[in-house]
């Protein structure tokens, strides 16, 4: 369903684990209506702390464009990024960042618990990988250019959906290299986007357009 307008909210909210740094994030949503339903809904993870942030523009993009479909959106700043609390770990503790910002957003009003989507971009599609082996509220996953050299070959064993980008000239996440990881996982799915690099630039109207279309249609299917 096309939703005209959407709102923009500035958030915060703790991390799981202790202790618990308060982190910072933005919830993009669409207007209410008179009689809202429950929504679909989806954690957006940003790159590599120590050089990005929840400003990525493809995080925005992406963020903007599902709130646009009717899908409620929480992009947020990892540990030690921007205005949240805490140390950067390089992936240790991240992940209880990402717990954080699933228990913040399923608790926010007219959420559909069953259609949770993880959403990452660069490290924050390995961190997303990662975190949705061991929780199974996340019911598809949308990894954005995973790094090759952090995958594992347990990376993504999970049943649950897959759906994964990398551009054409990505350095850091090539097809060739993402093909023989993805081979032999369950549920999986691959696009590239032609032209682009590692982190999109450039690419963001059309690597969001694939995201938003593939979200849109699984938020759509019951039981998916």
């Amino acid at each position: 369903m096309q939703v005209v307008g959407a709102t923009q909210q500035q958030v915060t909210f703790p991390s799981a684990g202790r202790p618990a740094p308060v982190l910072e994030g933005v919830l993009d949503r669409p207007l209410q209506e008179s009689a809202e339903p429950a929504r679909a809904c989806a954690v957006i993870c940003h790159p590599q702390p120590a050089t990005n942030s929840m400003d990525d523009p493809l995080c925005r993009r992406i963020a903007a464009d599902l709130a646009q479909v009717g899908i409620v959106a929480l992009r947020f700043n990892f540990r030690g990024v921007g205005g949240s609390q805490g140390q950067q770990t390089d992936g240790r503790l991240e992940p209880l960042d990402i717990a954080g910002a699933i228990e913040f957003l399923l608790n926010q009003p007219a959420i559909n618990m069953q259609k949770l989507c993880l959403i990452g971009h660069a490290f924050g599609a390995f961190m997303a990988l990662t975190y949705t082996a061991h929780d199974p509220r996340v019911k598809t996953v949308v990894a954005v250019s995973p790094p090759i050299f952090r995958l594992m070959p347990d990376t993504g064993k999970f049943d649950r959906p897959k759906f994964v980008l990398t551009g054409e000239y990505d350095e850091v996440s090539p097809r060739h290299k993402l093909e023989a990881w993805l081979d032999p996982l369950p549920n999986r799915a691959l696009r590239i986007v032609s032209g682009a690099r590692h982190l999109m630039r450039g690419y963001e109207e059309v690597a969001s357009a694939t995201i938003v279309k593939y979200v849109a249609r699984w938020a759509a299917t019951p039981g998916m």
